[in-house]
């Protein structure tokens, strides 16, 4: 579909739906080509590629609001007369505070071309699991996931804003096996060709499963903690989701009454760019505002929520850029580094913990922040930068609020992370150093 039928397209939903009633109107256009590559032992087992376009389109209607996605343009008069009549039986919604007005101009697209021309992604695969066997050893296993996108946006907004906008990414998920229960997990993610590094995420798998063999159980215990980039990207899309205004106002929280105070050592600064080389790249938010890059805490100090228009109003501020229409987020985290390597982090470690990769982790209550995380992959007990022993079967039970505050070093080196499966969103993360961490055994 050519750039302007989507155009097109798209304001003329806009158009219909004010003509139906709507107060307002957003529509946003997505048309994309996607491929995953999915393989286990060490061969690939099934390759697909596609081609999809859907338009998100929200209206708002005496402050009540409704949302839906079509399909097909052809759809769009049925789907909208549904919208419009669902919003005229919902309730008034007291928080909507309306959407963004007015024009804004836009910085250029940063998505890589290249992606969408991949002639044989398996190549990727086969370098990464190069990388790992050459780690691990000829006898290792490998799995995992090659994932693609190039997406073209368009943005139409009654108030005013309109946006055209083209996003790529091109990821990579590896598991290596030295042993049935001695594992490694790498990743590598980019909006670029040239940034993307496969063996870079092989290497890392193929490395942490050679040391994870012959694991022992682990001990219930409190122990310093060194934590891996994908285990803190875990982390930080914790932090940020709770970073949200909305979650703060609903209580979903641990920064709910913390605006302007500390809540972790002034080493610790978390910001949002989504401009930055992130799988998660883009020019405007769903409201069609601009983004930039969002200092979220700033040496240890909570300086803004994540807003959108609504969630702004109702803090008499203003929007950050983060919509999501009911929901804002953020879009790609990162961690200021640190003076610290990473060898230099397990140094400091006497009888600590290093743990690289984590998953399972429910709030058991997410004001106070009490929660809990399964480590998987290679969990090592640490002593003067040696590793002793290989552990499995522990969990992290701990609090959200407490893990941040008792950061005591940040590495130098640091690493684009995103895993579907935890790490969400995508992260600049580094290696931390924990003081503390409360380490039980599986229920």
């Amino acid at each position: 579909m050519r750039r302007e039928e989507i155009i097109a397209n798209t304001e003329a939903i806009v158009r219909e739906a004010k003509a139906l009633g709507a107060d307002e109107a957003i529509a946003n256009t997505v048309i994309g080509s996607y491929r995953q590559i999915r393989f286990s032992n060490d061969r690939i087992d099934i390759g697909l590629s596609w081609r999809d376009y859907s338009t998100s389109v929200m209206i708002s209607w005496r402050r009540r609001v409704a949302l839906t996605e079509i399909k097909d343009f052809r759809d769009a008069p049925g789907a909208l007369r549904r919208l419009i009549g669902l919003a005229k039986i919902s309730r008034e919604n007291p928080g909507y505070g309306g959407v963004a007005k007015g024009r804004f101009e836009y910085a250029g697209p940063m998505a890589d071309g290249a992606i969408e021309r991949i002639e044989d992604p398996s190549e990727y695969i086969e370098e990464a699991i190069g990388a790992a066997k050459r780690e691990a050893g000829e006898g290792a296993e490998t799995g995992g996931i090659l994932f693609t996108k190039y997406e073209r946006v368009f943005l139409c907004s009654s108030e005013g804003p309109e946006g055209w906008d083209e996003r790529s990414a091109i990821e990579l998920s590896i598991r290596a096996f030295s042993q049935r229960d001695a594992s490694g997990h790498g990743v590598e993610c980019s909006n670029s060709l040239r940034d993307f590094d496969p063996a870079r995420a092989g290497r890392k798998a193929g490395e942490i499963a050679k040391l994870a063999a012959n694991p022992r159980a682990g001990r219930a215990g409190v122990y310093d903690v060194v934590l891996d980039p994908l285990f803190f990207g875990s982390l930080m899309g914790v932090y940020g989701s709770m970073g949200s205004a909305f979650h703060a106002m609903t209580r979903m929280s641990i920064f709910s009454d913390k605006l302007g105070e500390r809540v972790a050592p002034d080493i610790v600064t978390i910001r949002d760019d989504p401009r930055s080389c992130s799988i998660n790249c883009r020019a405007f938010d769903d409201e069609g505002v601009p983004v930039r890059e969002t200092v979220f805490i700033e040496r240890g100090i909570l300086r803004t929520f994540f807003h959108n228009t609504s969630t702004a109003k109702a803090f008499g501020t203003e929007t950050t850029g983060h919509a999501g229409i009911i929901v804002p987020m953020p879009w790609n985290l990162s961690m200021d580094p640190g003076d610290f390597g990473r060898d230099e982090m397990l140094e400091e470690l006497r009888g600590g913990l290093y743990l690289t990769n984590t998953w399972y982790t429910r709030f058991h209550n997410y004001a106070t922040g009490d929660f809990s995380t399964i480590p998987r992959d290679g969990i090592f007990l640490v002593e003067g930068g040696e590793v002793r022993e290989s552990w499995k079967g522990i969990r992290v039970s701990d609090n959200a609020l407490r893990i941040l505050s008792s950061i005591s070093a940040i590495s130098k080196e640091r690493q684009r992370v995103h895993w579907w499966l935890e790490a969400d969103p995508p992260s600049l993360s580094p290696y931390v150093l924990i003081e503390g961490v409360r380490i039980t055994e599986p229920d």
